[in-house]
C-alpha cells in the first residue's frame, strides 16, 4: 500500500498563484458581464450603445510577478492569454431620428396639426428653433412630452403644398439624423356656387357674446348673453352637418360689389366685445370645424381682465377670424358728440390695424345704438360695413352700414336656433 506523496513546496506556491489568477480572472468576467447588462439597459433611453474594440495587447495584460522557474512563466502566460481574449468596451452615442410624422398625404384639412414623434427625448428649444415650413405659416408649438411635438398652424391655406423640415438635438446633445423633411397638400376650399351680381341676398348673421357657463346665478343679463360651450359646439356641429359655410362680412361686401362669389348656404358668425372666452373656448371649436367668424373688439378693453390680450387678438386674426372694430370704450354713439364719435371710430381702427398689421374694415355699433349721422361717420372713417342689433337677414350693398342680425341668447334649444337659421337662408 502506497502513501500519497505530499506536494512539494514549489508546487504549493504555484497552486496558490494559479488559484489567485483564476479568481481574479473570474471576477473580471463577472464585472464585464455586469457592465454589458447595465449599458444594454441604458443605451435605449440615454442614446448610447456598446461597441467591441480589438483585444488589448499581451504586454499590457502581463500583470503577475513570476516566482521564478518555468512554472511562474506558465502562470503569467496563462493570465496574459485570458486577458488578451477579453473584449474592451467603449461607449458610442446613438443619434435620434423621426419615428413618425403627420400629415404627409394630400387632401389635408386646413385646420390640421403637424405632429412629429422622435425616437429619443429631445431638447425642445433646439427643435422649435430648427422647425421650418414653406410656404411660411404662423402657429404654436405644443409638446405632449419630450418625444412628441405638435405644430398647430393658425391657418393653413387651401389647395397648397407645404414642405416641412425639422432638426434639433436630443437631451444628450446628439443631432437628429436620417430623413428630416416631408411634404403634404391641403384640400380645396368649398367651391363658390353663388355667382356675384345679385342686388340682395339672404344670409343669417348670428350674434354671440359670451361662450361660457355664467358664473353668477343672479346675473340675468349675463345669462341672456351667455351660450354654454356645449350648446355652442352643438350649434356648430349642426351647421357643419347641414352644409352651411361660415363667411365674413367682408366676404358679403365683396359679393354684393360683384367682386367674387360665395359658397352655398353662407352664414356669418359674429361675436361682440372681444371677451377672453372667444379665444379660450369659441376659437378652438370654430377651428375644429374649419369655420371662420367675425370678432368685434373694443380697442380700449384689450388686455383688461375678462378680455382678450393683444397676442390673442393677433392669433385670432391669423386663424382666419375677421377682426372688426367695436369703438374704443363701448360708448353710446347715438348720444356722443361728433368729435367723440369720430375719435371712437378712427382711434379704434388705427389701434387694431397696428395690432394685426392690415386694414380693419368692419364695424359694430355698441349695444346697437346709432343714428344716421353716426352711420355716415362710419362710412367716412373707411369702414366697408357695420352691423346693428336690428332683426333681419336680407342684405344689400346700399344698406351695408345697417346690416341686421339674428341674436343667439343663452338657453335656446338647438332646434330653435336651427329653425331660425333655416328661415333666414
Amino acid at each position: 500500500m502506497h502513501r500519497a506523496q505530499a506536494p512539494s513546496g514549489r508546487f504549493r506556491v504555484l497552486l496558490r498563484l494559479a488559484t489567485a489568477v483564476i479568481g481574479r480572472l473570474a471576477g473580471q468576467v463577472d464585472r464585464i458581464a455586469m457592465a454589458v447588462v447595465v449599458f444594454a439597459l441604458l443605451s435605449g433611453s440615454a442614446g448610447y450603445t456598446l461597441v467591441q474594440q480589438q483585444p488589448i495587447s499581451n504586454v499590457a495584460a502581463g500583470t503577475l510577478v513570476p516566482t521564478g522557474g518555468d512554472g511562474g512563466q506558465a502562470v503569467t502566460s496563462m493570465a496574459a492569454t485570458a486577458a488578451a481574449d477579453a473584449p474592451s468596451l467603449r461607449v458610442a452615442r446613438v443619434a435620434p431620428y423621426l419615428e413618425a410624422v403627420e400629415p404627409k398625404t394630400s387632401g389635408i384639412p386646413a385646420n390640421a396639426a403637424i405632429v412629429m414623434t422622435f425616437s429619443q427625448a429631445m431638447n425642445r428649444p433646439s427643435v422649435e428653433m430648427s422647425f421650418a415650413i414653406q410656404p411660411k405659416v404662423e402657429g404654436r408649438f405644443v409638446w405632449r412630452d419630450d418625444f412628441t411635438l405638435r405644430f398647430e398652424a393658425f391657418k393653413l391655406g387651401y389647395s397648397t403644398t407645404y414642405q416641412v423640415e425639422v432638426r434639433g438635438r436630443s437631451h444628450r446633445g446628439v443631432p437628429l439624423s436620417g430623413s428630416r423633411w416631408w411634404s403634404f397638400s391641403t384640400a380645396a376650399r368649398p367651391p363658390n356656387v353663388l355667382a356675384p351680381g345679385r342686388a340682395a341676398i339672404n344670409v343669417p348673421i348670428l350674434t354671440y357674446h359670451y361662450i361660457r357657463v355664467n358664473p353668477d346665478r343672479n346675473d340675468r343679463l349675463g345669462f341672456a348673453l351667455s351660450v354654454t360651450p356645449a350648446d355652442f359646439a352643438a350649434q356648430m356641429d349642426w351647421l357643419a352637418r347641414n352644409g352651411y359655410h361660415p363667411i365674413t362680412t367682408e366676404d358679403l361686401y365683396a359679393y354684393l360689389k360683384g367682386a367674387r362669389g360665395l359658397p352655398g348656404k353662407p352664414v356669418i358668425l359674429t361675436f361682440d366685445d372681444g371677451y377672453s372666452d372667444f379665444y379660450t373656448t369659441a376659437l378652438p371649436i370654430l377651428m375644429s370645424h374649419d369655420f371662420t367668424a367675425e370678432e368685434y373688439v373694443v380697442a380700449g378693453f384689450v388686455g383688461q381682465p375678462g378680455y382678450m390680450t393683444a397676442a390673442q387678438v393677433r392669433e385670432a386674426d391669423r386663424s382666419g377670424i375677421e377682426i372688426g372694430s367695436h369703438t374704443v370704450s363701448h360708448v353710446n354713439l347715438a348720444t356722443a358728440s361728433l368729435g367723440a364719435v369720430r375719435a371712437q371710430l378712427s382711434e379704434s381702427k388705427a389701434f387694431l390695424e397696428q395690432l394685426i398689421g392690415h386694414p380693419v374694415v368692419s364695424f359694430c355699433y355698441p349695444s346697437g345704438k346709432f343714428n344716421a349721422s353716426v352711420a355716415s361717420q362710419v362710412a367716412a372713417a373707411g369702414y366697408h360695413d357695420a352691423t346693428t342689433t336690428w332683426f333681419g337677414y336680407s342684405h344689400m350693398l346700399g344698406d351695408r352700414y345697417v346690416w341686421t342680425r339674428l341674436r343667439v341668447s343663452g338657453g335656446e334649444p338647438l332646434d330653435q336656433v336651427a329653425a331660425a337659421v333655416r328661415s333666414a337662408s
